[in-house]
This record gives C-alpha cells, structure tokens and sequence, in this order.
C-alpha cells in the first residue's frame, strides 16, 4: 500500500477499484446481507409517488438509500472515516423523518429549518434521557451516531485511525509515520464489526420508516414482510458474534 505522496491521481482510482472489487470476492456472505437489505429497501421505491403520504418524509426515505449506497462503497473501498461520516448523515435524516412520522405537525419546522431538526440527535436523546420510552427505534441509532461523530466527522487525530503506520529504520532516531489515502482495519474481524454495525444501523433506519410505508404504499408482499422479519435477527446475532471476537464492549 502506497502512502501520501506516492500515488497519482490514475493509480488512486486503480487501488480504489482494486478495493472494490477485493472486498466483494473476500466478503461474499456480508455482501450478501448487503444485497438483502437493499432489496428491503427498494421494494417501497418502486411505488412511492408523490401522492404517498407527506413528499418530505419519501424524500428523506430517498436521501436514506442514497447513503446506503454511498457509505457501503465508501467502506468497500477502504474509505473507513468516509463511510462513519455519510453514515451520520444517513441517521440524522432517519431521526428527523422519525420526529415527523410521530409528529406530522412538525413538518413545518422542519420546512422552516427550525434549530430542533438542524441538532436532532441532541434533542431526541435529551428527550430519551427524560422518558426513555420515547423513540424506541433510537436508542441504537443515537450510539451508533456517537461512533461516527468520534471517526468521521472532524479532521482530529481520530480520523487518522487505521491510516497511520510507524515503519522502522535502521536508526530509531529516523523512523517514519506513514499517512495512507485508504484507511481498513489490519483485524479482521474489527473490519466485519464495522461493516454490521453499517448495515445494522440501516435496518433500523428502514424500520423507522417501515409503519410510513405501510400506511402510504398498501404493501402487501409476504416475502418482503419474511426478508425483513429474517434480517434484523440475523444482523443483531452476527454483530454480536463480532463484538465477542473483536473484543469490543457493545
């Protein structure tokens, strides 16, 4: 791996699409959860019209799948930071939606960019601090939004996580720091732990929107119904599995 430096603009693109390609073949079985969830979510895209149910709320459903997409390709490409920070995103726009659906007088706040929506995460965990019966879907998301604000959204030594490389010398007074452009656990099973709480955090951002959809679209679809009933299960047992093998505290 070439560090800062090292690369021109062809070669990046080249290891990027190395990465890509790599983590297909080496991650098959995750992928296909990948591919699951993603059919989970496109059902409901072939059918919302303008005409289902409050425009903003099908939109920021849109602007979620978008995410999927966009945090899954950045992690497959060895983008870690990258990944956490659209992930981020991806919740707040879950969490606004879900004030929403719950409150539809609040559309108009949210229209309005009102302050409640531009810190969403601080307010509705304020409000779970208060009555933690509130918000049931949000508990999870809100630590999973922790986990992204401390790797992926600012430009202080944690983002450098998994990017630096100390590489010795024969004199120890001249060792190096290396600085990478791509950024993948060397563990790997911290990479899978990273890669479920992705996909985990996803599912619950679908199940925020799942009673919107039921209402507006008129799914009927017992397959769809089985592949989501099947996943969350599956996805909360792997990623346990992975804290246990990685060692991480849930």
């Amino acid at each position: 791996m070439k560090s800062l430096g090292e690369l021109n603009f062809l070669e990046y693109l080249g290891h990027e699409e190395r990465n890509l390609l790599s983590s297909i073949v080496n991650w098959k079985s995750e992928f296909d959860l990948f591919f699951n969830l993603d059919r989970i979510f496109q059902e409901p895209l072939r059918r919302i019209t303008v005409s289902s149910g409050p425009v903003i709320v099908s939109q920021l459903y849109l602007f979620v799948h978008f995410y999927l997409y966009f945090s899954a390709s950045c992690l497959f490409r060895c983008h870690l930071s990258e990944a956490f920070s659209s992930l981020r995103k991806a919740i707040d726009a879950s969490l606004c939606a879900y004030k929403m659906i719950l409150n539809p007088e609040s559309e108009r706040a949210y229209l309005e960019r009102d302050k409640y929506f531009q810190y969403i995460k601080s307010n509705i965990q304020r409000e779970i601090k208060k009555d933690t019966s509130l918000y049931p879907l949000a508990h999870e998301l809100i630590s999973i939004h922790d986990m992204c604000s401390e790797y992926g959204s600012h430009s202080d030594i944690s983002s450098f996580f998994h990017r630096l490389e100390r590489k010795e010398t024969e004199d120890e007074k001249s060792n190096m720091i290396l600085l990478y452009y791509f950024q993948f656990p060397r563990n790997e099973e911290e990479f899978r732990f990273y890669y479920l709480s992705m996909l985990q955090a996803f599912y619950s951002m679908f199940l925020i929107f799942k009673p919107f959809l039921n209402e507006n679209l008129k799914i009927i679809d017992p397959k769809w119904e089985s592949t989501i009933d099947h996943l969350g299960p599956l996805l909360n047992k792997l990623r346990k599995a992975s804290y246990e093998k990685f060692g991480k505290n849930p």
